[in-house]
């Protein structure tokens, strides 16, 4: 959510008008084209040389550049399936140039084979011309949903700030230690009791007059401040159990204040600025539930971490001069259980950007700020470790974000992970970047995202999650990772997948992340139309081969500094 968060759920589907618009490159096929090459059988031909025969030598394999990418699999080797389960071959073209690849697998038995393009790249590749042999509409309505109801340059404003806008207006940076364990020492400012009343100033601008409903401390005696405005602060909107779901959410030892500390440290503390708030001592955090477009809908923009807020009012008469959270009101009463279960990780998202923007901005500097698809990724990230701790009935990757990367308008495979556009008019970068956020999650561990998160070794978001992954799997890579999860979601593989695919379930210090099974979304995947005319930077591109009996065999043109996979299932 560029630093708040937005949703759609699979309960609030809106019909996907799903057409067939998108540029063909260079005379893509479209439905019912036949494969660039067959397998063939060429007759022997009579020898002309003397009567004596030499003993035939054994029948050569045909040509497959393709080799098994996965281990104790149904790839048994590049010409051979082995009939049923999951088999995966892979090759890359690391040229300039696009490369036919020649592919012959034998051993179907009625299995689908998915080939999936996957950019490796920074940069878009021109799209070769490919057969569609499958393309597919989906059974069920996409997702189209859009909650942005004007808030886009709210959205935008906010997270550009947040990235470096702060820096013009906190005064000189200085030198010195700025390390501190949050909550150690008592708060700077005089404590506040429940029924006292402030205005805060909502993202717009607008001054909201709140109360204190509530109050209470976490293990590591940080105290966690929850106010209301004054218009939503009765039974019938946000009421006093509303406000108790959210603290036994948040504050509890093992909830969420816990979890976003044990994976990244500290939400404020000492710093080098002369006019950000104080972090010499600790600061309360406050939790500020408004109504934030009194449009009397639930969802949108449903909640926010603004940097403004941890400036000095010397320095920004706007801030409120606090580590805080908005959460939206109108979201909380009215929409009912999916509310609450959004609102609860909607904290832990939003921890997060508070977090990143202490720890990586404030203490590092603004140069160090993660990129804004890494910046949401890793805050879904967070709602994905902390989800079965809050709410063992709901994960937002396995609920929404890969329902969504499948199904939203065409699906979101062929979107650039560095390109940020949240329910776009063809993507949702949400889903992209949570959807492999999720992958990496369980196929790299904890240990991984906690060192993604303090990774300043360079100021390049690429380089710094690539650096990541090669210091919990040496011999992997960003591209490495990036592959597998294109073909595990282009082929919707099939659960359990072979190991280094997929998306097990995983537990490893406190955490759990449960599974999440591709093949669940079949009825809401498309398969692509017309072949695009580009394969967008670090996005990848399914087309399916259906029911194949016997040998698989077609030669394939792949683009430039992208991967060829092969998934038969």
């Amino acid at each position: 959510m560029r630093n708040q968060r937005t949703l759609s759920f699979p309960g609030s589907l809106a019909l996907a008008l799903l057409t067939s618009a998108v540029l063909a490159a260079c005379g893509g096929g479209g439905d019912g084209g036949e494969p660039a090459t067959q397998s063939t059988t060429t007759a022997a031909t009579a020898p002309s040389g003397p009567a004596t025969q030499t003993p035939a030598d054994p029948a050569a394999k045909p040509t497959s550049v393709v080799a098994p990418a996965c281990s104790n699999c149904a790839a048994v080797d590049a010409n051979t399936y082995a009939g049923s389960g999951v088999g995966v071959w892979q090759s890359m073209n690391a040229t300039t140039a696009a490369v036919d690849m020649p592919i012959s697998i034998a051993g179907l038995t009625g299995q689908d084979v998915t080939l999936v393009f996957t950019n490796q790249s920074g940069t878009a590749q021109t799209m070769p011309t490919v057969a569609l042999t499958a393309s597919q509409l989906p059974t069920v309505a996409a997702s189209a949903i859009q909650w942005d109801d004007g808030v886009s340059a709210a959205k935008g404003r906010i997270a550009d700030y947040n990235r470096d806008g702060w820096a013009a207006k906190a005064g000189a940076r200085g030198t010195g230690a700025s390390l501190s364990t949050f909550g150690a020492t008592p708060p700077l400012r005089a404590a506040y009791t429940v029924g006292d009343t402030r205005n805060w100033y909502h993202e717009d601008n607008s001054s909201r007059a709140t109360t204190l409903v509530r109050t209470d401390t976490t293990a590591d005696g940080t105290v966690v401040n929850f106010w209301v405005e004054d218009t939503e602060n009765n039974p019938l909107k946000v009421s006093t159990a509303i406000v108790a779901a959210l603290e036994a959410g948040f504050v509890p030892a093992g909830k969420i204040y816990d979890l976003l500390k044990q994976t990244g440290g500290p939400v404020w503390g000492p710093h080098v600025y002369t006019d950000l708030i104080s972090g010499a001592v600790a600061q309360p955090i406050d939790i500020v539930i408004l109504n934030f477009d009194n449009n009397a809908t639930p969802f949108g923009m449903v909640g926010y971490f603004y940097g403004r807020n941890a400036l000095t009012a010397a320095a920004e008469p706007l801030s409120n001069q606090s580590v805080s959270l908005y959460l939206d009101a109108e979201t909380l009463y009215l929409g009912g259980a999916s509310g609450m279960k959004s609102m609860l990780l909607t904290m832990a998202h939003e921890g997060m950007h508070m977090q990143n923007f202490y720890r990586r901005g404030v203490v590092k500097g603004p140069a160090y700020a993660f990129a804004t698809w890494l910046e949401e990724g890793t805050a879904m990230m967070m709602e994905d470790f902390a989800s079965q701790s809050i709410d063992p009935t709901y994960n937002a990757i396995r609920d929404v974000r890969f329902p969504n990367y499948i199904g939203y308008k065409a699906g979101s495979y062929n979107c650039s992970l560095l390109t940020w556009d949240p329910f776009g008019a063809a993507c949702d970068s949400y889903s992209v970047s949570g959807s492999l956020g999720g992958f990496l999650d369980r196929q790299l561990g904890l240990g991984f995202y906690k060192h993604l998160l303090t990774n300043v070794g360079s100021t390049d978001s690429v380089a710094v999650l690539d650096a990541s992954i090669k210091a919990i799997a040496p011999t992997s890579s960003l591209g490495e990772q990036l592959r597998r999860f294109a073909a595990t979601s282009g082929a919707l593989m099939k659960a359990p997948s072979p190991t280094g695919f997929g998306f097990p379930a995983r537990a490893e210090g406190g955490f759990t992340l449960p599974v999440i099974d591709p093949q669940a979304q079949l009825a809401s995947r498309t398969l692509t139309q017309t072949v695009p005319s580009t394969l967008q930077p670090y996005a990848s591109l399914p087309v399916v081969r259906k029911a194949v009996n016997g040998t698989y065999s077609e030669t394939v043109k792949v683009p430039p500094n992208s991967t060829l996979s092969v998934v038969i299932q």
